[in-house]
């Protein structure tokens, strides 16, 4: 039986060190509750800060490849961590697929933001092939404005479909033709187009389950890759990564979870 992950909880004061840059390590950490900052010093400055929270994790880098840190883990409020050797993480993998597919994710968003901050650079350094010294001068990650979210005021583009469930009634409406449904995910931060966390009280739909796609008329569910408990199209399940179609007035499940789909607009005959 595996054991459970609260048993690897270990607290840190604010303003404690948690590792250092370039020391040795081969475990790595999940924030369970507070802040910590990443950091790393370029010529006796401090220039490149990173804030996590509750959900995320780091350190992964010495747990996977043996490499030593490459950032100051600093813990900016009073902390727990949860702390994951070689062996609790060889467990965890293989008792739920779906913690590696999680981290995969994060780890490409991670990627895809480090690509976008380079690619913002080389942009108003023109060519420049020396780019130690550019990178260098780029401003800190904690710096960096968030995207602007659109206001409150403006119209929501026209309702293509609604899944509707089938114990509590509730009304979830679509409005894109891609649509992911899924629970929310602390560790990638992710919060689904269809978020079922509040129905599934028996946690059994994946944080990204399944995706609704509405392609030239036709509405086509495909269940993600790392979903653990299936997804069902009128009681048939459905197999990972194709797309099924599927008609108004369908039940729907996602794990144990059942809804009903209903088109905006019935198809034509």
């Amino acid at each position: 039986m595996a054991t459970p992950l609260k048993d690897f909880v270990v607290p840190y004061s604010k303003g404690q060190v948690i590792f250092k840059d370039q020391e040795p390590g081969s475990e790595m950490y999940i924030i369970q509750s507070g802040s910590v900052e990443l950091s790393r010093t370029y010529g006796g400055e401090k220039r490149f800060t990173r804030v996590l929270e509750k959900g995320d994790f780091f350190g992964e880098m010495s747990l996977l490849e043996g490499l030593p840190r490459t950032a100051t883990a600093t813990a900016l409020e009073d902390s727990e961590l949860i702390v994951i050797n070689g062996a609790v993480f060889d467990q965890m993998i293989k008792s739920n697929i779906e913690i590696a597919v999680r981290m995969l994710r994060k780890l490409s968003m991670r990627l895809r933001e480090t690509t976008e901050q380079l690619d913002s650079l080389l942009a108003r350094e023109g060519s420049d092939p020396l780019l130690r010294p550019a990178l260098d001068e780029s401003p800190p990650l904690s710096s960096v404005k968030p995207r602007e979210e659109p206001p409150e005021e403006a119209e929501k583009p026209p309702v293509l479909a609604q899944f509707i469930a089938e114990e509590s009634l509730k009304v979830f409406p679509i409005y894109k033709e891609i649509t992911l449904i899924g629970r929310q995910d602390p560790v990638t931060g992710i919060t689904p187009d269809i978020d079922l966390t509040s129905e599934d009280v028996k946690r059994s739909v994946s944080r990204r389950h399944a995706k609704l796609i509405y392609s030239n008329g036709t509405f086509y569910l495909a269940e993600e890759v790392g979903t653990l408990n299936g997804t069902y199209i009128n009681g048939k399940r459905i197999p990972t990564g194709i797309l099924t179609p599927m008609k108004s007035g369908a039940q729907v499940g996602f794990g144990m979870l059942r809804l009903k789909f209903v088109e905006a607009r019935q198809p034509k005959e």
